[in-house]
């Protein structure tokens, strides 16, 4: 299976190491080099404490639909990794970034090349 960009899902293998699992959304699977044993995401988390690190919030229905987060849920746009694919999670729950999400998505990363 190769995920859309925009796929929020759960990967196993926390990559901050701090989780046995962790909330991602899905940068670049489909259309990648590689993309049989590589797959690029963006962590989600609680936010950061530190206020030079920008953390946007993710609002249900205005940012993603098909899923629910217990708590507020924050994209760590510094937090890019490539996984293997098979660390997706396939039987959590799974969304989809909306388009004012994805563009969230853009303009956090843009903010870092400032």
């Amino acid at each position: 299976m190769k995920y859309r960009a925009g796929t929020i899902t759960w990967v196993s293998n926390d990559p901050h190491g701090t989780k046995d699992e962790r909330p991602v959304v899905v940068i670049r699977h489909r259309d990648r080099p590689y993309s049989s044993v590589e797959c690029t995401v963006m962590c989600l988390g609680r936010g950061s404490r530190n206020h030079n690190h920008s953390t946007p919030e993710l609002e249900k229905e205005t940012h993603y639909t098909g899923m629910t987060f217990s708590k507020a849920t924050h994209l760590l746009p510094w937090s890019i990794h490539t996984i293997p694919p098979g660390a997706i999670l396939q039987h959590r729950a799974q969304g989809q970034l909306t388009t004012a999400g994805k563009k969230l998505v853009v303009r956090a990363f843009a903010k870092m090349m400032k």
